[in-house]
């Protein structure tokens, strides 16, 4: 998995953007809902932190600034909700509720840990936070993968503050590096991570509240709970 100051000396050096985030349409593919397991942001806990950040990025027409409800720690995309999957990135119903039981397994013997969340990063599509951790989200990614049949992603984890949208290779101005560049080294909070979100979002809407399917305690014994998925 690449570092975060790889990361940015990436950027930095490639100076490249493109349309990034749920928004893309190629991404979308004609599909409404997406679903994932996540760990909530916590945003709103961050306020005082976080505004310098978001008024660096601002000026910029391309950057498109997250609210708080919509920060969050993408631990696997599980793919777009359909009646009947044809390929590898659509998953039914019945699909999730496996998940979530097989999760709930996974993780009954997995402890609880805490996320630092600091520094200003960039991919070409987003701009993020660092989720400084350890490692342990990598692991847990790596626990649920096995665990419930998922692919683990490749990327460090990330707490997303804007998406930007410019098309496909459009070249970074020199201003936004060195807005970024200002925040490299800005902590923010921590977050203690007690359990994982399967979360579904409406795709076609502008920053939906994501609906929470269920929540899946870290460390807790599986005594025949109900799955909280309808059919």
């Amino acid at each position: 998995m690449e570092d975060y100051e790889s990361v940015w000396e990436r950027f930095v050096r490639e100076r490249r953007l493109e349309l990034g985030g749920y928004k893309d349409p190629a991404w979308q593919e004609g599909h409404r809902l997406s679903a994932s397991l996540v760990v909530p942001g916590e945003a709103w806990r961050f306020r005082e932190r976080l505004e310098p950040l978001e008024e660096a990025l601002h000026p910029f027409p391309f950057v498109s600034l997250h609210p708080d409800h919509f920060m969050h720690i993408t631990v696997v995309l599980l793919g777009f909700l359909v009646d009947d999957p044809d390929d590898g990135d659509e998953v039914s119903r019945g699909r999730l509720r496996e998940i979530e039981e097989r999760a709930r397994t996974a993780l009954s013997n997995f402890p609880t840990f805490t996320v630092g969340l600091a520094n200003l990063n960039a991919f070409p599509g987003a701009a993020f936070i660092e989720a400084q951790d350890g490692g342990m989200i990598d692991e847990l990614r790596g626990v649920l993968s096995v665990g419930c049949g998922l692919k683990k992603p490749a990327g460090p984890p990330h707490l997303t503050l804007a998406y930007f949208q410019a098309p496909d290779g459009t070249k970074a101005p020199e201003e936004l590096i060195s807005a970024i560049a200002r925040y490299r080294d800005w902590p923010i909070g921590e977050i203690t991570v007690d359990n994982v979100e399967m979360t579904l979002l409406d795709v076609r809407a502008d920053y939906p509240e994501p609906e929470t399917l269920a929540r899946i305690a870290l460390g807790e014994a599986v005594s025949g709970q109900q799955s909280a998925i309808s059919q």
